[in-house]
């Protein structure tokens, strides 16, 4: 089974049972355990959005800054992202919170309907479990968002054309949409994702594989901070396409690994107790 079979295969039925397994499944860092807990400020998010979130992170930035709202599956994607940078238990609520109120939340809703699934997600309400942010697999093989949504993948649940014109709006330049485009076409969700870190932080080869939006940021933070030296690689396109196959490899070994009890646990109990609108 491999990364570019998944999205075929989504609809067949008797797979169900298997993918719905998959998708709770990650090996790798536990971005539950927060080494960062405090050092981002509230005031950092919005430029942060900017240089250092994946396009799923980002897009729903943006639209929580844009209508002051997220449906339930939005906040929990990008909650729980939040809190893997992090975010602390009260930075986010306050966080939330002035954002809900700039809509039509008032704040005596907001504390009697979402104040509690915010300290769910850090394990102070409910089975206090420490719940962790989703992986790139959960994120793409997610329900897909309906009108008025904003979660999930961009590079899997986007219009192509509607895509294209995000990343034009991003100041991504037409070579390199045309690149990510064409891994969109193949499948290829999670390289196209590294495409686009690729074209944000004017590098030619990342130098890891991506899966995961905290580790997109990690990356990224590393990055811009002189944490790492970029891998420089210049390449013709037949180059290019051999990288795109061994990334796709490394991307299906390391996320399509054996079952996460954890995970199923955690993202049974996060859906109840999210308000729906």
């Amino acid at each position: 089974l491999t990364a570019r079979s998944l999205p075929s295969i989504q609809s067949d039925e008797r797979l169900q049972p298997l993918l719905n397994h998959l998708s709770h499944s990650y090996v790798g860092p536990d971005y539950s355990v927060q080494k960062n807990t405090g050092k981002i400020s509230l005031e950092q998010i919005d430029a942060l959005s900017v240089k250092s979130f994946p396009l799923c992170m980002r897009q729903l930035h943006r639209a929580l800054r844009e209508s002051h709202h997220l449906r339930h599956r939005g906040r929990m994607q990008y909650g729980l992202f939040l809190k893997g940078i992090g975010l602390t238990l009260e930075q986010a609520l306050e966080f939330w919170k002035k954002e809900f109120i700039r809509g039509k939340v008032d704040a005596d809703k907001f504390d009697k309907g979402y104040a509690y699934s915010i300290r769910h997600n850090y394990g102070k309400e409910g089975k206090r479990t420490d719940y962790t942010p989703y992986s790139c697999m959960k994120i793409i093989m997610s329900n897909p968002p309906s009108q008025g949504d904003y979660h999930g993948c961009p590079f899997r649940h986007s219009d192509p054309e509607l895509l294209k014109q995000k990343l034009q709006s991003y100041k991504i330049p037409p070579s390199g949409i045309a690149q990510v485009l064409e891994l969109v076409k193949g499948m290829h969700y999670q390289l196209a994702c590294q495409k686009y870190f690729e074209l944000t932080h004017d590098v030619d080869d990342i130098g890891f594989s991506l899966n995961h939006p905290n580790q997109y940021f990690t990356e990224s933070q590393k990055l811009l901070n002189g944490g790492r030296e970029p891998k420089k690689e210049f390449s013709n396109s037949g180059n290019f396409q051999q990288k795109n196959n061994s990334q796709e490899s490394i991307n299906s070994s390391s996320t399509l690994t054996s079952s996460n009890d954890k995970a199923d646990t955690e993202l049974e109990g996060l859906e109840a107790y999210f308000t729906e609108d």
